[in-house]
Order: C-alpha cells, then structure tokens, then sequence
C-alpha cells in the first residue's frame, strides 16, 4: 500500500504541474477578439481572461503564478519522488549485488531522476502546453476559477519575487518594461500567412492576396513600372487628330505629353478632353487641357506610391531614374493589379505572361517580373542586374539576339522567340508538367 499511496502522490504533482502549463499557455495563446464574442454572450469568466489578456501587468501576474504554481510543484516532486522512490529501488539493487552501498544509492538516485524527469516533461509540459495552444480559449475558461485561488494564494510569494526582480534588474541598469506585447514585421507576417496558406487554414485566394499585399509593402515601383521603351507618349507639336488617332490605336486612355524628348515629360492629357475640344470644334489647344502628373523616384516604395496616387486622385506617375530622367511609367491599375492580379477589360488584348504549346514548351513575357518566373516556375534566376526575364536574357546574351536564339542560364536554356525592336518581346523553355499547371494557376 506504501508504493501505491506514493505513486498516487506523484501523479497528483505531475498533475498540478500540468495544470499550471496549461493555464499559461491557454492564457497567453487566448484571442482577445474570441474572448470578446464569449463575453458578449454572457461568459462571466471570458469577461475576466479579457480583462487580463489586454492588460500586461495583469497578464503578468498571472503568468507569475503559474510559473510559482510549476516551480513549487516540480521541487516538491523532485523531494518528494527522489525520497520515496529511492527507498523503493535501493533493496532491489542491493538484492542484485551491484557493489557498495555509496555505489547503490548512486544508481537508485540517477534511476529515479530520468524516471521523474521522463513523466514530468512528457506528461507535466509538453502534452499540456500542445494540448494548450490547441485550445486557448477553451482551456483558460476552465483553469480560470483555481487561477483566481491560487493568484490569491501565491501573491505574497509573487510580490516578493516581482520586487526583487525589479531591484535586481535596477541594479544592472536594465529599464523593466510595462508593455510585452510582440509587434510582428511585414516579413514575418509574410511567414505567418505563408505557413497558414500551407496548413490550410487560409483559402487560395486568401492566402494570394494577403501575399501580394504584404509584398507589395516591400517592392519598389521599379519592379513594376512600365519602361521608357515600352511607354506610350506624344510630343507637345503633335496635332490633335494625329493624337486621337494614336489614342484610338491603343488601349489608353491617357497619354504623357512630352517637350523636345521623353526625359522631359510635362504633363498627361485625357481622351475626353480631347474628344470635348474635337465637339466643340474650338480652338483650344493641347496646353489648355494638359493635366500634371506626379513624379516618383524607382526606389520608392509601391505602397507609398499607391497612396501618393489615391490621396492625389491621381491615375498615374512617371518613374525618374537616378539622373532625372524618365524611367518609365507606372498606373494605378499596375498598382492594383499587384494585389489582385491582371484585370483585363473588354479592351485588353495584351499577350499573356504565360503560355504552354503543344510540346510542352512554355513561353513567357519579356517584360515579367525575374521575380515572378522564380516563384511561379520554382526557378532561381539571378535578380542583381536586371528586373525582368526579357532584360535578364539581353545582359547574358550581349548582344541583340535575333529569332530562335538560345541560351543557357543556371543549366536552364531559354529561346529568344519575338523581338520589339531591340527588346526582347517573348522568351520559351522545355518545361515540366508541374511548371505548366503552375503557370496557368497564376493566370488564373
């Protein structure tokens, strides 16, 4: 009966050890906002871990008496367990005639330290605090009503550990701090949405989206702008039907207006003042319905020029390069389209960023992101030197490819496939099947 009444006892410890983990990582791990909806429905006790989990120096104190609860459990168990266990083990070793008294009472000891140790940790710390962050909310509600007599209990022990804590910490010039709450940065909310995209919790477009958001709050407009080369713009001598007939050709309906050159841009003019000016049949000129247009450095952020763009009601910006000229274009579209992919209208007839022939060869777009052809095709071209595959391909090759030219990067080979003048238009590879399917999710 001796042994049983001693195992009973330290399952009893363990037990009060398990608890104490389980409060507090219940605690910590609890949703204010689901604490919140609990409380509206009447739950007394969710009203009173609310109260807690918003204020840090509750939240302290309740988490010191957890820690006072796991700390006094774990030495009494450890007291406890090595006397009466001990007392157990050591006839049966000397029975066995493992050498000396000193040599038996070694053995007994370090025998019931991994024993103790094997329970307390297996079932007084890791079952518990898994089991806890499983079911914060849940599991905090129920250990609520003993935390309340056992916060009563430990507070005199709770002061005297906090204040000599905080003179201890005074001692070595160390400020305490009245707020703990972590503060998570754009990349490591970047991890968290890709890892609950991973363990679907989040849905596919969920997780895309939060993606490109947090993203978004990353780039520069230079990863995103339409270059100098591939932008639409007119000279300030040009003739209005000369200039409606250009608009007419495209699918803008916006044109930046330029003086002498491109690197001198002063302004964007609107199809419908234009057609306003042809109704009237006044002679108003291009000067009088020009409207300016904001300028932004490459490096800005995407998201500081988003805001430039909706707090100026402005629909576009010109890109400047380090020297002032004009780098390339960039539309509030391009912005949003950063979020929620390509928005194609019944006037878009632009070529696809992928497409897969027949033979299993994918062909891509000059003007894609490097980015995006590493994330998509789960590649790892270089992304130092240029900002897209198309200028990507023209630095390797050095020269201006012509059609059907190929070359090998990272053991990749890619075929130069359409020209636009100098630029590379449209580039293929041999792909994968996995590549493919890939490809033709993005798009979609």
């Amino acid at each position: 009966m001796f042994w049983i009444s001693t195992i009973l006892i330290i399952i009893l410890l363990i037990a009060a050890n398990a608890f104490y983990v389980t409060a507090e990582f219940a605690t910590v791990s609890s949703r204010a906002s689901r604490l919140s909806n609990l409380s509206e429905n009447g739950n007394k006790t969710a009203q009173f871990l609310l109260e807690i989990v918003q204020d840090p120096k509750k939240l302290d104190a309740y988490v010191a008496t957890c820690q006072v609860g796991i700390t006094i459990s774990s030495l009494i168990l450890g007291f406890y367990g090595q006397a009466q266990l001990s007392d157990l083990i050591t006839p049966f070793l000397e029975n066995i005639g493992l050498g000396s008294a000193v040599a038996v009472e070694s053995i007994s000891a370090a025998v019931v330290l991994v024993f103790l140790s094997i329970f307390q940790i297996l079932l007084g710390e890791l079952i518990p605090k898994n089991v806890a962050m499983q079911y914060p909310e849940r599991l905090a509600i129920l250990t609520a009503k003993l935390m309340q007599w056992s916060n009563i209990i430990f507070r005199p022990l709770i002061w005297v550990f906090n204040g000599s804590g905080i003179a201890l910490m005074r001692i070595l010039k160390i400020s305490p701090s009245e707020e703990h709450g972590h503060i998570h940065s754009p990349e490591e909310l970047l991890l968290l949405v890709n890892e609950s995209g991973a363990g679907g919790v989040l849905k596919d477009e969920e997780h895309r989206l939060l993606n490109n958001i947090l993203q978004m709050s990353q780039a520069s407009v230079k990863q995103i702008m339409i270059p100098r080369t591939r932008m639409l713009t007119a000279p300030s001598t040009i003739e209005l039907p000369a200039l409606l007939k250009l608009l007419a050709d495209s699918p803008y309906s916006r044109i930046p207006i330029y003086r002498e050159k491109i690197d001198n841009i002063i302004g964007i003019i609107h199809l419908r003042d234009l057609l306003q000016i042809q109704q009237a049949d006044n002679q108003s000129t291009l000067f009088e319905v020009l409207h300016s247009v904001p300028f932004v450095p490459a490096t800005m952020l995407v998201k500081d020029v988003f805001s430039l763009l909706q707090n100026k009601h402005f629909q576009m910006a010109i890109v400047m390069d380090e020297f002032g000229g004009t780098a390339g274009m960039v539309t509030l579209e391009d912005l949003l389209e950063q979020i929620f992919g390509d928005l194609q209208d019944e006037f878009d007839t632009s070529i696809p960023l992928f497409r897969a022939t027949a033979n299993e060869r994918l062909w891509i777009r000059g003007d894609i992101q490097i980015g995006v052809v590493n994330e998509v095709l789960d590649l790892k071209l270089p992304t130092d030197d240029s900002e897209t595959i198309g200028g990507l391909i023209l630095n390797e090759i050095g020269h201006v490819p012509i059609l059907n030219e190929e070359i090998d990067i990272l053991s990749k080979k890619f075929r130069v496939e359409k020209m636009t003048g100098r630029g590379i238009a449209m580039i293929s590879m041999a792909s994968t099947k996995e590549q493919i399917k890939n490809a033709k999710e993005y798009l979609d």
